[in-house]
């Protein structure tokens, strides 16, 4: 049976297939062979650099070069080409803009059509770019980091990780290197590489992207309104992955959000950064529960800590720069005298502010937390010391401070909310007993209620 199948295969062969066949095959090799023809002349086009008559030219034997590489699917000679495309961007300024076109082009449809070398070499050849626009070149800028952003969105997108890392190291140095202005675009780039590498789980470049980003805004020629933005979407990225219980990479999005903002010292963008954090600790308890919400929002927990410890140092050190301005005044310069003391009394209502802010937001935080699992207070406040001290076990001196933090903040609760505090204050006694609070942060206490 299966010859008698092979023969009737045989017959329907025909001669007539055959020279099918054949035309066909010739009709390949002579596309090859044009194919070919449109290979880069490599040594036409390095005479065209040099020469600043031959921009548009070049430019445009650019593109037909990267669209025979994306049909020829050749590598060997990529690497030669991408330097002649780089140093026409060096060159050749009237072109540029075009150029970035071209790379971001180019680069997308390299990872498209398995070609990863060529995209990392797109994305690196758009940053040897940028680095040469001059401040003015505003709208330039923006294109380049507009296919920049494209480039390295397809590289995640068809799983070329290593590249990807590579472009996003080429950033980062680019950064360090000059330290450019920060445009619209520098920031979609940054808020979109956030995202993308934290859903991908890539921590390595992850914690690059963190610490760069940390790095621009703490740029002084940043607009105010513009870190602003950025920080809300840093923190909104930070809550999409912790709703997916990562808590590896939305622990590196917050530990790097706390470390930017107490760099900055804004007291303003902190407040509306830890406000907008406590919210979606709320509904991360919602969906999950507060042990939950408390492991994966634990870097906001320690920057908490550590602002409370702030404002509270930053009170007494003004205290005792006015006990010391009371008793030795004589020794003074007395215009300078006038001038420090007229300072400290708004030093000391902004750290007080700090202490307040801290205490009254960790206090609406719990209640919400409550409301929304249907529990008391107490509740909350129990388990949450009982998760906090679990988390620093065998580290004495951090669970002392704990330890303050909650009393202090048991104890405001108690001042500012009487009657509601008063009836669980009984279930409290793990928590404030036994008491830490000295009388100086009983009477800090008393003054913030």
């Amino acid at each position: 049976m299966a010859k008698q199948e092979e023969s009737i295969f045989k017959k329907a062969y025909t001669d007539f297939d055959k020279r099918l066949d054949q035309e066909l095959e010739e009709e390949k090799v002579e596309r090859r062979r044009q194919l070919m023809l449109q290979a880069p002349d490599f040594k036409l086009l390095n005479q065209m650099v040099e020469s600043q008559e031959y921009s548009l030219e070049l430019s445009a034997k650019l593109k037909d070069g990267g669209l025979y590489y994306l049909r020829s699917g050749e590598k060997d000679t990529v690497e030669k080409f991408m330097s002649i495309f780089r140093r026409t961007l060096q060159s050749h300024p009237a072109v540029r803009e075009d150029l970035f076109k071209q790379a971001g082009f180019l680069g997308c449809m390299a990872f498209k059509k398995d070609m990863p070398q060529l995209g990392r070499f797109c994305g690196e050849a758009i940053i040897s770019g940028l680095r040469l626009l001059p401040p003015e070149d505003i709208e330039i800028s923006e294109q380049g980091y507009l296919q920049f952003k494209n480039v390295t969105d397809i590289a995640v997108r068809t799983h070329n990780d290593r590249e990807f890392r590579e472009i996003v190291n080429a950033l980062h140095r680019y950064w360090k290197e000059n330290k450019v202005a920060v445009t619209p675009g520098l920031l979609s780039c940054l808020s979109d590489f956030l995202f993308v590498t934290a859903d991908r789980r890539q921590t390595d470049t992850l914690e690059t992207i963190c610490s760069l980003s940390r790095d621009v805004m703490r740029h002084t020629g940043l607009d105010p309104a513009m870190r602003q933005r950025f920080i809300r979407d840093w923190s909104g990225t930070s809550a999409q992955i912790a709703q997916r219980g990562w808590e590896e990479e939305s622990g590196l999005l917050l530990t790097y959000l706390c470390l930017c903002l107490g760099s900055l010292r804004d007291a303003g963008l902190i407040k509306k950064a830890m406000a907008d954090i406590s919210v979606h600790l709320q509904m991360q308890s919602k969906w999950d529960d507060f042990e939950t919400a408390f492991r994966l929002y634990y870097p906001c927990q320690l920057f908490m800590l550590v602002m409370l410890r702030w404002g509270m140092r930053r009170y007494c050190r003004v205290l005792q720069e006015e006990n010391v301005w009371e008793a030795e005044s004589r020794d003074f310069d007395l215009l300078n005298q006038a001038e420090r003391k007229s300072e400290l009394p708004d030093e000391k209502e902004n750290a007080l502010d700090v202490v307040r802010f801290v205490l009254r937001n960790a206090r609406d935080t719990v209640a919400v937390c409550a409301r929304l699992l249907m529990k008391d207070e107490w509740e909350i406040y129990v388990a949450w010391q009982r998760e906090w001290m679990s988390a620093v076990e065998g580290k004495e001196k951090r669970q002392k401070q704990i330890r303050i933090f909650l009393q202090m903040l048991a104890e405001f609760w108690r001042n500012t909310q009487p009657s509601r505090s008063k009836k669980q204050w009984e279930f409290m006694a793990e928590v404030v007993s036994p008491s830490l609070l000295t009388d100086g942060q009983m009477e800090l206490i008393r003054l913030i209620s």
